[in-house]
């Protein structure tokens, strides 16, 4: 029997309650979708203590038992927690060859910077597919160096460290991000990827590895994920929906935007309220009664410092009203869709954003920057994107766009509307099942 190991550092814990990011969620999407009675033996390893889905096996590496989430760790205890789970996942792999050959099982990884070292388990023959939830080194020059170099520099000054021989004295924070990210590209024998512009970028940084970006193309398949179904009632949700519009007193005469993401540095909601900031002294919301749901929880790295700085943007709005309702979990989340008119996605770095796809899901129109995914998902009929020339420029530019789609209610109904029908053509496990027919494909003639 064929056999897929799948590898996912952040999956074993209650993702319903446990706020762990796109990429881990997506893992465990992908885990419950897939058949568990087909010719494939599904294996899990991940660092949680809980198993994902029933009719798996999970392997709780580097050891079982309880242990802190990784959103508790601090930047240091994090990259001792990536290492930690890189060799107790590879040394694990590479103990099963017996049951587990090379020629009939193939290494499925869900994260480039927490996965297993892929050099050693490319030179034992397993073939390796990689799931690129974060272009890792493209969010470090974005977030950490401002971008005032090309992330395609970045690699090449990186590489030629490596042929000096001394890379090594690089902190092992940084090799992770630019060692795993460069050996996820040598060795990965298929690499999905969310968004065209993300498969382009890294295109771009890693030609050099090859004769050419083209090379790095050839094994590069964008997929982008859609979004599954959360299986709550309209019914419930529109009872939630009623409390809530009690609770933040909202009428129909208030405009409520919404975000949903971690409370961190690369979503850009300093970037939103700002913009509100300067709508309320230009007077461009004079007579508005305007809402603010941001939902989500502070980020393990950097969180509780933006939380600080968005707290301190959103007091100084006199008018706009802010609310941080905190981390939802999914019945949570149809509700607070239903009493919102706009969701905002104003991040500076995004590689997909399934939070976009969820909201137009659940019919709502979408202002969203110039992020990763949207290029490849919103359409004018249902959403305005707005490019950021630089951080400054930012704000205004979001301004101006609200300003247009607050002014017409119908049209935004009608938007929404739009977004509904788009989101239907994105169903989540088409897309899972095209992962695993690649995965296995790999394997075929064994």
């Amino acid at each position: 029997m064929r056999s897929l190991v799948f590898i996912a550092s952040h999956i074993g814990y209650p993702m319903e309650k446990t706020p762990l990011g796109g990429g881990a969620m997506v893992g465990l999407q992908l885990i419950r979708h897939w058949p568990k009675d087909g010719d494939c033996k599904l294996i899990v390893l991940g660092s949680g203590p809980e198993s994902p889905d029933t009719g798996i096996e999970y392997v709780q590496l580097p050891a079982p038992g309880p242990h802190p989430a990784p959103i508790k760790l601090s930047e240091l205890e994090y990259a001792r927690f990536c290492r930690d789970f890189e060799t107790g996942t590879t040394d694990w792999l590479l103990a099963q060859g017996h049951r587990l050959p090379p020629g009939k099982t193939c290494v499925m990884v869900n994260d480039v910077a927490e996965g297993p070292d892929v050099e050693r388990i490319s030179k034992a023959g397993y073939p390796i597919v990689s799931l690129w939830h974060v272009d890792v080194v493209d969010y470090f020059n974005k977030l950490y160096l401002r971008s005032i170099v090309r992330p395609e520099s970045l690699t090449a000054l990186y590489e030629r460290s490596r042929r000096l021989g001394m890379h090594w004295v690089i902190p092992d924070m940084l090799q992770i991000i630019f060692e795993k990210q460069r050996n996820t590209v040598v060795y990965s024998d298929l690499m999905i990827m969310p968004s065209s512009t993300m498969a382009s970028t890294v295109a771009r940084c890693y030609g050099y590895l090859g004769k050419d970006e083209a090379e790095v193309r050839t094994k590069t398949e964008v997929l982008p994920w859609g979004m599954w179904e959360h299986g709550v009632s309209d019914a419930a949700s529109e009872t939630a929906a009623v409390s809530l519009r009690e609770h933040y007193q909202i009428t129909p005469k208030t405009t409520v935007l919404m975000t949903l993401s971690r409370i961190a540095p690369e979503k850009g909601l300093h970037l939103l309220l700002r913009a509100l900031k300067i709508l309320e002294e230009d007077g461009r919301l004079a007579g508005r009664d305007v809402c603010v749901l941001m939902a989500g929880e502070p980020a393990f790295m950097q969180g509780a410092a933006y939380m600080r700085l968005v707290q301190a943007d959103s007091a100084a709005l006199k008018s706009v009203r802010v609310f941080f309702p905190g981390y939802l979990a999914a019945p949570e989340k149809a509700a607070f869709f239903k009493v919102s008119d706009i969701f905002v996605s104003p991040s500076v770095h995004e590689s997909y954003g399934l939070n976009v796809v969820e909201a137009m899901q659940a019919g709502m129109a979408i202002l969203a920057s110039d992020h990763y995914g949207v290029r490849d998902v919103v359409d004018p009929s249902f959403g305005r994107v707005v490019h950021y020339p630089s951080p400054a420029k930012a704000p205004e530019r979001l301004a101006g766009a609200l300003v247009e789609l607050m002014a017409d209610p119908e049209r935004l109904r009608e938007m929404g509307r739009n977004a509904e029908a788009a989101a239907k053509g994105m169903p989540f496990k088409d897309t899972a099942a095209k992962v695993l027919d690649r995965a296995l494909s790999l394997l075929k003639g064994d």
